[in-house]
C-alpha cells in the first residue's frame, strides 16, 4: 500500500513538473513574441534562444528566430532557421513562405519558386503566395503560369489592385486587349490612384495604338 502511494505521488510530481515546464516555455515564447513585435529583436532572440536550449526542435520558435534574423538583415542565418523549422515540420507552409521571400529578394528565383510552390501545395488559401509566384514567373517571361497565379490571387483577394494591373499587362503583351482593359478597369475601381495612368493606357488600346 505504501508503495502504491509513493508511485501515485511520483506520478503527480512528474505531471506537475511537466506542466510547469510547459508553462515556462510558453511564457518565454510569449515574451519573445512581444519583444519581436516591439522591434526589440535582440531581446526577442534571447528568449527564443532560451527555449531552443531547452527544446531544440520547436517549429514556432525556429520560425520566429528566423524572422528575427531577417529583420536584422542576417539573411543567411534566417534561411538556416527557416530550414530547421521545415525539417521539424515539413507539412507547415509558413517556413517555406518566409524562406522563399528571402530567395526572392536576392533573385534566387529557382529556389524561391520551389518554396512558394511547396507552400501553395500545403496552403492554397494564401493569396500572397500566388501573387509572389506570379511576380517571379512574370519576370522570367512565363506569362501563362503568371496569369494563372494572378487569377488565383484575385479569386482569393478580389481587392488586390496590383494583381489586376500586373495581369492586365500580361494580357496586353499577349494581345488579349479586352481582358487587359477589364483588368485595368478593375484596378481603377479598387483604387482611384490608377485612374490617370491606366485611363490613358485604355484610351490608347481602344485607339489601336
Amino acid at each position: 500500500m505504501r508503495s502504491l502511494k509513493l508511485n501515485i505521488a511520483l506520478i503527480f510530481i512528474l505531471i506537475s513538473t511537466s506542466e510547469i515546464y510547459s508553462q515556462s516555455l510558453e511564457e518565454l515564447f510569449q515574451k519573445g513574441k512581444q519583444a519581436f513585435y516591439a522591434d526589440n529583436f535582440e531581446e526577442s532572440s534571447k528568449y527564443f534562444n532560451q527555449i531552443l536550449a531547452l527544446k531544440a526542435e520547436d517549429y514556432e520558435t525556429c520560425l520566429y528566430k528566423g524572422l528575427t534574423y531577417e529583420m536584422n538583415f542576417d539573411n543567411d542565418r534566417a534561411i538556416t532557421e527557416f530550414t530547421k523549422a521545415i525539417e521539424i515540420d515539413p507539412k507547415k507552409s509558413d517556413a517555406y513562405f518566409y524562406r522563399g521571400k528571402i530567395y526572392d529578394k536576392f533573385e534566387n528565383y529557382t529556389e524561391a519558386l520551389k518554396d512558394y510552390s511547396k507552400a501553395i501545395e500545403l496552403d492554397n488559401s494564401n493569396s500572397e503566395l500566388y501573387f509572389r509566384r506570379a511576380s517571379i514567373n512574370q519576370q522570367l517571361g512565363n506569362s501563362s503560369e503568371a496569369i494563372d497565379d494572378y487569377t488565383s490571387s484575385v479569386e482569393l483577394n478580389p481587392n488586390d489592385d496590383i494583381a489586376f494591373y500586373n495581369r492586365g499587362l500580361l494580357y496586353l503583351e499577349l494581345k488579349e486587349t479586352q481582358k487587359a482593359i477589364d483588368d485595368f478597369e478593375a484596378a481603377i475601381l479598387i483604387d482611384k490612384m490608377w485612374e490617370r495612368d491606366l485611363r490613358k493606357k485604355i484610351d490608347r488600346i481602344n485607339a489601336g495604338q
